[in-house]
Parts: structure tokens; C-alpha cells; sequence
């Protein structure tokens, strides 16, 4: 079998979401190179990979080598020291662009008294999205779910559900960026299914109406228009366009102090804390 054929054989029980990224990866990986993975020196993918100025992509495309040369049993001593290398300046790349933003991003009252506007307007679709993000740290796609009556109606893995019961809302997520995560090593982690009780009267109202509107058939009733193009509308639905990413870096900075909330916090976006305090603190 070919290096591909190989790589592929290697991932059999993973996702086809998961061997779609690894695939792409792989291809991008094999471009740069010019032949086998396997046969290019961990000096030379070490020189690839220094050309490409996005360190999260190179990052990527290192964690297939890794991958390719731990399945031959070659050493990956240097690939190894340059993806810690490349992480501590991914941090503080990071940390550095969070000192710009401080100056520039609006308070959480600002959020939350945009979010009241648009309920008091009747933007239910606008309003959903941003109770989402201030509430429940969701991400893009977090926000591809089906409204449902029933629990019952629930039963598929690959999909995500907000259950409306009389009193409460049961937000349902299967399919979020870090239920499943795949490790450099090739194993795989992740959070699995999340549940979130809503009982805010707000929120629930907003997604009855919402319903109600896709019951008559009537363009209030459609959510998300195009689900390939979530993250348009949800920045669109945001704060002067600001996107979910800076809402993120706000609803921690107002929460920074408070270690039960930054927990329920790490719990509702799938990211453990350390993570948070160190990519998304606009303070540090």
C-alpha cells in the first residue's frame, strides 16, 4: 500500500469529519514535501514548515508528519522540539494581541444591553445568538440545532437540539469544536454531549416564537438560512460585527475574577481553564 493508504488504514475508527481534516492535512503536507512524508527528514519538514507565517496551520500540517514518521518508526525528536517551540510563541502572539484588543472592545453591559435591544425589538433570531454567546460561550458552530418539543426527537448523535418544554429549554450539543479531539498521537479525546438547562423567560420566549414562526411557514421561522455560512450571520447578529471570538475575550474579562463562573465557564465552551486564562484574557 502507498504512505497514504497506510495513513488512512491508521484511522479507521475515527470520524469521517476526522479523517476529512486528516486527509486534507495530509495532501497539503505531501504538496510541500514532493514525496513521501516518511522519506523527507525532520530537518527539512522543520524548513517547510518555517515558511508558512500562520503558526496554528503549520502547527497542523507538523502533527501529520509527527503522525506519518511515529507509523514508519522514525525518530521525531526535532518535530517534537519545534511544536513546543512554535506553541510558546503561538501564546504569546496570542497574549500580545489581547493587550491591543483591551482598548478597543466594549464592555460586557455593552453586550448585555444590546442582547435586551434586540429582545425588546423582536430580532428573536439576533437575540438567540447573542444570549447563546453571553450565556452559554457557544461557538459558529454550536449554533446549528433543531428545535424540538420532545426529547424523544433527540435521537441523532450528529446533531445538535434545543428542546422546548413547557418551562425550561434543554440545549442539546453533540457536534461542537472540541467533542471530539484528535491528539497529536492519534488517539482521540474530547467533551462529548453537552447539556445546558435555559429557564430564562426571555430566551425561551424567543425560541417559541421562533417555532411558532416555522409552524406557519413564515421567513422568521428559519434560523439559520445557509448552515455553511454560520459564522456570517452570527457576526452579523453580534455587536457592531465584533464576532463570537472578542465576545468570548469580554464575557472573561468581567468574569476573571470569579473562579466558580470561569469553571462553568470552561465547562460551556469545552476548553479547560488553563487555556482560557492564558489565550483569552485580555488582562494578562
Amino acid at each position: 500500500m502507498s504512505e497514504y493508504e497506510n495513513f488512512m488504514a491508521t484511522l479507521e475508527n475515527k470520524s469521517d469529519a476526522t479523517k476529512k481534516q486528516y486527509r486534507l492535512q495530509y495532501n497539503k503536507l505531501l504538496k510541500l514535501t514532493g514525496k513521501n512524508i516518511a522519506d523527507t527528514s525532520e530537518k527539512k519538514i522543520i524548513e517547510l514548515l518555517d515558511n508558512i507565517d500562520n503558526k496554528n496551520n503549520s502547527q497542523a500540517l507538523l502533527n501529520i508528519a509527527l503522525l506519518i514518521r511515529r507509523m514508519n518508526k522514525l525518530s521525531t525528536t526535532q518535530l517534537e522540539a519545534k511544536r513546543e517551540a512554535d506553541k510558546k510563541k503561538i501564546n504569546t502572539a496570542i497574549r500580545e494581541g489581547n493587550k491591543e484588543l483591551k482598548e478597543n472592545l466594549p464592555s460586557y453591559n455593552d453586550l448585555v444591553e444590546y442582547t435586551e435591544h434586540l429582545y425588546n425589538q423582536g430580532e428573536w433570531t439576533d437575540f438567540i445568538i447573542n444570549w447563546l454567546l453571553l450565556n452559554i460561550q457557544v461557538r459558529n458552530q454550536d449554533l446549528d440545532f433543531t428545535i424540538i418539543k420532545a426529547k424523544k426527537e433527540a435521537t441523532d448523535k450528529t446533531k445538535n437540539y434545543m428542546w422546548l418544554s413547557p418551562t425550561k429549554l434543554v440545549y442539546i450539543r453533540n457536534v461542537y469544536k472540541t467533542s471530539n479531539i484528535n491528539k497529536p498521537d492519534g488517539s482521540t479525546t474530547g467533551y462529548g454531549q453537552k447539556l445546558n438547562t435555559i429557564t430564562d423567560k426571555k430566551m425561551i420566549s424567543a425560541i417559541r416564537k421562533v417555532l411558532t414562526c416555522k409552524e406557519l411557514k413564515e421567513p422568521c421561522g428559519t434560523f439559520i438560512p445557509n448552515k455553511s455560512s454560520i459564522a456570517y450571520y452570527l457576526q452579523k447578529a453580534t455587536y457592531k460585527g465584533i464576532g463570537e471570538g472578542k465576545y468570548f475575550k469580554v464575557v472573561v474579562n468581567h468574569y476573571r475574577n470569579d473562579l466558580d463562573k470561569l469553571k462553568e465557564i470552561s465547562d460551556n465552551r469545552g476548553t479547560d481553564l488553563k487555556t482560557i486564562m492564558n489565550f483569552y484574557d485580555i488582562n494578562v
